[in-house]
């Protein structure tokens, strides 16, 4: 109840305070507090979008010196982390525009970007498009005038106020802002004043179009946990089929204007009921479908099979047979080897004086001295010594 009461006191205090109002004629409180309870609910991780890596970029930005689907041009300026569409230069003007078209009906947009400058006043300012066609170089913020479709100025130099300003234009393609005379903020849909020059972080943007509803929220001071509301407008029809794009022009005092990332999502998202199919998945399936019989050629290569898979079977067998018989043979004539080397053995030593096994299994026999009794062994050694001299 509290947080409700703070919410709705904060809401018309900022509704009173601003110039043209931060909601269009056309915005609504519940419309406004339906877009802070989405925010609750993408930071409780609830899943009602779908990032499309194609139209978005971020760090690292580049394959093979390219950002893979985007294309560059002006006085861009690229870094490992961030895309400096114009540098603080007088005269410098540069763009980035996505080479895919966005296809989704509802979408969202989140950017990460940052405008400083050492003087007071900001040096023009910077412009997001979603447009029909990608814009050549022209004199708004760096892109053609009399373009068909949405851009977002974030103009740092507005001339009224003197501080930095976001609006939203519409345009068909015929009406001309930048002509002798005219005042754009008339034909504005939106705005709002919102200082987001020389922030202490680096500005989090979140665009936003639902239910034909154009909303801009942004985040200057805590990266991206506290949007604010800037505008919502209602009453609206952006086509699909348009490219998104982002362009900066520098004047005199001349500002940086660098883009963090830029992520495009597909909000609500049909769910996904299968998974791709692999590569001939299709084609395997069709022909399982259409399946009935064998056909009779099919039915001869079952049979020849299996008569080849017989007769190596039976060869096998008869391999394996010959080859026991003739291990079994080799065991065999090892073995009676071995008994006959020990039957020699045991003759050679039934020659020297020892018992046969017959006489050891009945213990009928007399141990006696190898060599006969101690007189026989000193003489035969005498006899042998006299012989060796």
């Amino acid at each position: 109840m509290k947080l409700n009461s703070l919410f709705l006191i904060s809401s018309l205090f900022i509704f009173h305070t601003a110039q043209a109002g931060i909601f269009s004629h056309h915005a609504a409180k519940d419309d406004t507090t339906d877009t802070i309870k989405s925010n609750e609910n993408d930071s409780k991780g609830v899943v009602d979008k779908k990032m499309d890596y194609k139209l978005s970029f971020k760090i690292p930005y580049y394959y093979n010196n390219n950002i893979p689907f985007w294309s560059t041009g002006g006085d861009v300026i690229g870094a490992h982390d961030r895309i400096r569409l114009s540098p603080s230069v007088p005269g410098t003007k540069g763009w980035i525009w996505s080479d895919l078209p966005n296809e989704y009906e509802e979408w969202m947009v989140d950017m990460t970007f940052i405008i400083t400058g050492n003087q007071v006043h900001g040096g023009r300012g910077m412009a997001l498009w979603y447009t029909k066609d990608k814009l050549p170089e022209g004199p708004i913020f760096g892109a053609k005038d009399q373009w068909d479709g949405l851009s977002i100025w974030f103009d740092s130099a507005n001339p009224k106020t003197h501080s930095p300003t976001i609006m939203a234009f519409l345009n068909d393609g015929k009406f001309a802002f930048a002509s002798a005379g005219v005042d754009p903020t008339k034909r504005a849909l939106a705005s709002c004043p919102m200082d987001y020059r020389n922030a202490q972080a680096p500005v989090r943007m979140r665009l936003s179009y639902k239910d034909h509803t154009l909303t801009l929220l942004l985040d200057t001071t805590s990266h991206g946990m506290n949007y604010r509301p800037c505008f919502q407008y209602s009453g609206i029809t952006l086509p699909t089929g348009y490219h998104f794009g982002l362009s900066a022009a520098s004047h005199n005092p001349a500002d940086d204007h660098d883009i963090i990332s830029f992520e495009t999502y597909q909000l609500n998202p049909p769910a996904k009921l299968q998974h791709d199919k692999r590569p001939l998945e299709e084609e395997i399936i069709q022909k399982g479908n259409a399946f009935r019989e064998l056909s009779e050629e099919q039915k001869k290569k079952i049979e020849e099979a299996e008569f080849e898979v017989k007769r190596l079977r039976e060869q096998n067998e008869g391999n394996v047979m010959s080859e026991t018989t003739a291990t079994m043979g080799l065991l065999f004539d090892t073995e009676r080897r071995i008994l006959e080397t020990l039957q020699i053995s045991q003759l050679q030593l039934e020659a020297l004086g020892a018992p046969t096994p017959e006489q050891v299994l009945s213990g009928d026999f007399v141990q006696k001295p190898v060599g006969g009794n101690v007189n026989e062994r000193n003489q035969a050694a005498r006899y042998d010594f006299g012989k060796r001299r």
